[in-house]
């Protein structure tokens, strides 16, 4: 996606966020063609720079040049009116704030939505949290981990007969993210419209309720609590994981039409209540088993072969490297080469070719401070972008 074809290109988002949800929602603008302005903290900046090993060649840590690549970043300390005045005048020349302190920091900080707003009545705000601004629970400090376990997440993932696991990815922060991304781009086209802001938010709790909007729904029906299925389905059968000589696969059948073929394809002994789903799901237990049976007779690439053959839902289950090197990911161009890195990518988060190759820079902490606060200094009441702390790279 060229620059003057990407959705948010002029656009200029000031981003005061860091770890994960955060930082997610800031790179999917950007992969859209918005400018990102990362504001970090003179005590080191975000805390993933340190979260490592791996880490580049250059110190950034995998995980933090994976959600930052591509931005800028200045050092601003908020606790001085020196640095609120700084952050005050860009504000007047950006478009979106995007922040995930705890509720009450922003206001201390003289970042909220009240104060920002009177400097750009166009402005688009939005607010991070784990539990929302004013909940019951807002005081409470809310990461990954902690919102899966609370929302009921972490009880449904896991082996029917384990203990409750996390998800592999940071599943609901990676969600929280690519909502607040969607509630800015909503606000910015009405900002356009009307010449008037907002101030959106997004939670990790509520992202995470609604991620089990099925079987909460459920829930409500029945009464019966949700439980684990391990990679299976709770509403289909089969459908999910299955052993095969040399490893697995996923495969299964969503509805009765193909449950038909299904059967005709594995030669699959079946019992009279299996015709409907219904009955399959009630009787899952021993229909995977004899699923099981038959998969292990076979290899995953002959297994694979056969079902996609008649056009069935099939799949090897692969390692991240796998999936990396496979020539077709390749072939879609989807992963951005990261700046002095010969074998280092990170894909784009908005599933859109990663255009000519041009590897993207990680930002060293505080690298554009003086270029993007260095022509503002007129603004800042005697104060110039001289005065800022310089931060050593971690």
């Amino acid at each position: 996606m060229s620059a003057s074809t990407s959705p948010l290109a002029g656009v200029t988002v000031l981003d005061f966020t860091r770890i994960l949800s955060g930082p997610y929602c800031t790179l999917l603008l950007a992969d859209q063609g918005a400018e990102v302005i990362k504001v970090e903290a003179p005590d080191g900046g975000d805390d993933t720079r340190r979260w490592g090993p791996p880490f580049l060649a250059d110190g950034s840590s995998a995980y933090f040049a994976a959600l930052n690549r591509g931005k800028k970043s200045i050092v601003v300390d908020l606790r001085l009116p020196a640095g609120r005045a700084r952050i005050h005048a860009l504000v007047r020349r950006v478009d979106v704030v995007v922040e995930n302190f705890r509720p009450g920091v922003a206001e201390r900080l003289g970042i909220d939505f009240s104060t920002l707003s009177g400097l750009n009545p166009r402005l688009v705000v939005c607010s991070i949290s784990g539990y929302g601004l004013d909940s019951g629970y807002s005081h409470l400090p809310g990461t990954e981990i902690i919102i899966e376990a609370m929302s009921g997440a972490m009880h449904v993932t896991g082996d029917p007969d384990g203990e409750p696991v996390r998800f592999g990815p940071a599943m609901i922060d990676i969600a929280t993210g690519l909502t607040a991304a969607t509630k800015i781009t909503a606000a910015l086209l009405r900002a356009r419209e009307t010449g008037e802001g907002a101030h959106v938010t997004s939670s990790l709790y509520a992202t995470a309720l609604a991620s089990l909007s099925t079987l909460i729904t459920s829930y409500g029906v029945d009464g019966v609590e949700p439980r684990r299925w391990g990679s299976h389905h709770p509403s289909i059968a089969p459908y999910g994981g299955f052993p095969t000589a040399d490893g697995n696969l996923v495969t299964g059948a969503i509805n009765d039409r193909t449950w038909t073929t299904f059967v005709a394809v594995l030669g699959l002994e079946v019992e009279a209540g299996w015709a409907t789903n219904p009955g399959r799901v009630a009787d899952r237990d021993r229909l995977n088993e004899r699923i099981a049976a038959i998969t292990r007779t076979r290899t995953t690439g002959e297994w694979v072969d056969l079902l996609n053959e008649h056009g069935l839902l099939v799949a090897p289950i692969r390692t991240v490297g796998q999936a990396v090197d496979d020539p077709v990911t390749q072939s879609m161009n989807l992963l951005v080469p990261l700046d002095g890195e010969s074998t280092v990518s990170a894909p784009r988060l908005d599933g859109e070719p990663a255009g000519d190759g041009t590897p993207q820079h990680v930002p060293a902490i505080g690298e554009h401070t003086d270029e993007i606060l260095g022509g503002l200094a007129g603004t800042f009441s005697g104060t110039s972008s001289s005065d800022l702390p310089e931060s050593p790279r971690p």
